[in-house]
């Protein structure tokens, strides 16, 4: 069986009721896969610490993904969004030591491929009002709601949201995006302490290492011990948004408060990532190279282009795959009407990313896995969706040198 593994990037989850991180991309992959030929696949999505430093967050991987069939997999590919793409990086260094004994070299021997997309790879200028004073208390005080004598509170705080969601039904106003966050994830919110949505937020004030870890200085230190697996394929997905205006937005947006915090807070994310320093550059490509003609990038990719979240040059590792029109989120399925959901998008960007644009992107990820998948031919795929048990607790181009998860299967 060949394994696959999604890893989550920065404030990461798996699913909180029906909101998942990866949005539909598991049966997506599946779907790709059974056409290329690829029926004995599995796709995981795996859990993460959502602040964590990075070698907390690669250690949970690797023991998820040993857990999960990585030892006995025919071969293993990993994709990681934002942070997650460092974490892939470091649990699949040779000698990297993150557990006892020698399960790194074990998952990392069965690793044929690892495709980032959006990832800091040389870090981000966002990762600097990450380790400000008012975000790091917001963090410790979110973190307190789920802790055992802040759950009543935070069930309080929903019921609060709830009562604001429906102050406006009257109005013929039933589905806004309050609406849709109190019914696919507040109402899912249980009593027991074990609820994926307390274990969340417990981690924000447990562990915030990855702020730390993802300024431009820090990251040119991980790059330096950070070394690429031999016989592993690296290859990145780049992301870039279009420059918002100076008053980015219009008069109807004022009419839905939670629209126009939203237009606002990505104008917001976009100046600060613009704002690289000159002493720590974000790439080791230059930026001629990432405008490659195969690529067709859409944008023009200066030195402050960024998908509001991660510089473009940050996000280049490996073999780039493709310069996508879309904000940090738009490629795991968080993009104005993805399934359906009007309410799907949480960086207004005003990329035009849809439902063609996600699914050439997925699909390019599919290509680039089963490139790397021992060659085996079998017939179409049966899909089969089911819950896996909780576990336990640069160079470029291809290198030479307790929590639930979804399982998504196709079986033989």
């Amino acid at each position: 069986m060949n394994q696959i593994y999604l890893l989550p990037g920065f404030m990461g989850f798996q699913a909180f009721g029906e909101i998942a991180y990866f949005r539909r991309v598991p049966k997506m992959l599946v779907e790709f896969l059974g056409e290329l030929g690829h029926d004995r696949v599995e796709v995981h999505e795996c859990p993460t610490i959502p602040t964590g430093s990075i070698a907390r967050r690669a250690q949970q991987a690797l023991e998820f993904i040993a857990t999960h069939g990585g030892e006995q997999a025919e071969s293993v590919h990993i994709v990681g969004h934002s942070t997650g793409g460092l974490d892939a990086r470091l649990l699949a260094t040779p000698g990297a030591r993150l557990v006892p004994g020698q399960l790194e070299e074990r998952i990392g021997r069965r690793i044929n491929s690892i495709v980032t997309m959006s990832t800091p790879h040389y870090g981000s200028p966002i990762a600097y009002l990450l380790r400000s004073l008012p975000f790091r208390r917001t963090f410790e005080m979110l973190g307190l709601l789920g802790r055992p004598d802040g759950r009543k509170g935070f069930r309080a705080l929903a019921r609060v949201i709830e009562l604001v969601a429906r102050a406006d039904d009257w109005t013929g106003r039933t589905d806004t995006f309050l609406d849709t966050i109190v019914n696919k994830m507040l109402k899912r919110v249980s009593k027991d302490s074990d609820d994926l949505m307390f274990k969340f937020l417990s981690e924000l004030s447990n562990d915030q290492g990855a702020s730390i870890q993802l300024t431009m200085e820090a990251m040119h230190l991980f790059n330096a011990a950070v070394a690429d697996r031999p016989g592993t394929q690296y290859s990145s997905i780049i992301c870039v948004a279009p420059p918002p205006s100076s008053f980015p937005f219009r008069p109807a947006d004022f009419f839905s408060p939670v629209r126009a915090v939203s237009i606002f807070a990505f104008w917001a994310l976009y100046r600060i990532t613009s704002a690289v320093p000159r002493q720590y550059p974000c790439t080791a490509l230059d930026i001629e190279t990432l405008n490659l003609n195969e690529h067709s990038a859409p944008l023009e990719i200066t030195r402050t282009s960024n998908d509001g979240v991660v510089p473009c040059q940050s996000q280049a590792y490996g073999k780039v795959l493709d310069i996508v029109l879309g904000d940090h989120l738009d490629v795991v399925g968080h993009f104005p009407g993805s399934g359906g959901d009007r309410h799907a998008d949480w960086l207004p960007c005003g990329a035009g990313f849809d439902e063609e644009r996600f699914r050439r992107v997925w699909s390019l990820v599919a290509r680039e896995i089963a490139g790397n998948m021992p060659v085996k031919r079998r017939a179409a795929p049966t899909i089969v969706a089911a819950r896996a048990s909780r576990p336990p607790s640069s160079k470029n181009g291809k290198s030479n040198g307790k929590s639930r998860s979804k399982l998504i299967s196709t079986a033989s």
